[in-house]
């Protein structure tokens, strides 16, 4: 089976909201070290309110610097910092993002391996970029983040299920993020297909039709959503990789309703 790594979980995240994809139910292994460079490409003409959609169109354009090294057997650490392009209307560096993976527990349940791992992080926006307009590349928060994972393989094939709750600065909202993902890693190629769910804790809602200067701050929107997708990872030599990604936006709350591809590339040490 091929060394799997975290990157193809930072094609999950989303770009405008909370970076809940970084961690993945895989870990490194002392010393080794993944780093990847993406670009993705998001687009839709439908926003989600707090009740049905309006007519809004979005093309967010972004590219993500990503790094996860393990520091033991049992601890990780992943950092991810994007920069995005809002149809060229605002852009900018966003919010840099750190955290930890700990594992706990490894058992064997007959044919079926289970492990459990937590994880934690912090997200602090790196620039001051703006959050008074439609076009806002983020909401300029801070958050600490939790999570706990389960993940079990058979073989190639694997689940895995994780939940965690992100405790954000005012103005922001505080959500609660789940993720499910099943998959197949083996020698010549990975993929998966996931899940991705946020909750947002409250915050306010965009208002169709009403002028900037009447809409509520862009930092206390509550942002949700339902999201699908999958990856598709397939090495060029032991050291390099390429990674293809696509998800959809299925409902949500303050988020545009949006198809979004991505590509990239992986180098190991």
């Amino acid at each position: 089976m091929i060394k799997i790594f975290t990157v193809f979980a930072f094609f999950i995240f989303s770009t405008t909201t909370f970076a809940q994809g970084l961690l993945d139910g895989y870990m490194k292994g002392k010393g080794n070290t993944d780093v990847a460079l993406s670009g993705s490409f998001e687009t839709g003409s439908k926003f989600f309110i707090e009740e049905g959609t309006t007519s809004l169109s979005r093309s967010i354009a972004s590219v993500n610097l990503f790094a996860a090294h393990g520091v033991t057997d049992w601890l990780d650490v992943v950092a991810s910092l994007p920069f995005i392009s809002n149809g060229g209307k605002e852009s900018g560096i966003q919010d840099v993002s750190l955290f930890f993976r700990l594992k706990l527990a490894e058992v064997n349940l007959k044919e079926v391996k289970a492990r459990f791992m937590l994880g934690g992080g912090y997200q602090l926006p790196v620039t001051d970029y703006e959050t008074d307009n439609a076009n806002a590349i983020g909401q300029q928060g801070e958050s600490k983040e939790i999570r706990g994972i389960i993940q079990f393989e058979k073989g190639s094939y694997f689940l895995m299920l994780k939940g965690g709750y992100s405790f954000r600065n005012n103005p922001n909202t505080d959500a609660l993020p789940l993720v499910a993902k099943v998959g197949i890693a083996k020698e010549k190629y990975y993929a998966d297909l996931f899940v991705d769910y946020l909750g947002a804790d409250g915050g306010t809602n965009y208002l169709p039709g009403v002028p900037l200067s009447r809409q509520p701050d862009f930092q206390e929107l509550g942002v949700s959503f339902l999201r699908v997708g999958g990856n598709y990872y397939r090495p060029f030599t032991p050291t390099i990789g390429g990674v293809v990604g696509a998800a959809y936006t299925l409902d949500g709350r303050n988020i545009g309703q949006t198809i979004r591809i991505s590509v990239g590339g992986v180098v190991k040490f």
